[in-house]
């Protein structure tokens, strides 16, 4: 099967601020708010710095397990929450706060991307492992 694409880019779309477009085409104007650029380089120099910042992974491994304990788990889910285990796993995070209009296909979109990338990273780099995250932003999480 012939598979043939076209590729439009984030400001062709006309769906994206100016201020994203920026980030994604490393508009010098706003390099100053922002430590990783959107590309191999950024990712790379991110994941070097990331040992500088050790955290608890046993914590965030058990909360994960006790916030399923009563739903039926996949065994692809539990193999990645114990990947989070690991001090060589990282994980590619998405969320989504449901507003109008944005519809069904972006929040898919967004959960599919993250998948993507993670099994992309994987294959890149053998000895690290990359977790795909979705977060869903419904709640209000400015309240103490």
């Amino acid at each position: 099967m012939d598979n043939s694409f076209t590729y439009v880019s984030y400001p062709e779309t006309g769906f994206f601020s100016h201020l994203v477009n920026d980030y994604l085409t490393n508009n010098p104007n706003i390099q100053p708010f922002y430590a990783y650029t959107p590309d191999e380089a950024g990712l790379t120099k991110a994941i070097d710095e990331r040992k500088n910042f050790p955290i608890n992974r046993k914590v965030l491994v058990d909360a994960l397990y006790r916030q399923y304990q009563n739903l039926e788990i996949s065994s692809k889910t539990s193999a990645n929450i114990d990947l989070l285990g690991l001090d060589n796993t990282y994980t590619i995070c998405t969320a989504h706060q449901p507003n109008l209009l944005t519809g069904y296909l972006y929040f898919i979109y967004k959960i599919l991307h993250a998948i993507r990338l993670a099994e992309e990273l994987n294959e890149k780099y053998a000895d690290k492992n990359f977790v795909p995250v979705y977060y869903m932003g419904s709640e209000d999480n400015d309240i103490e």
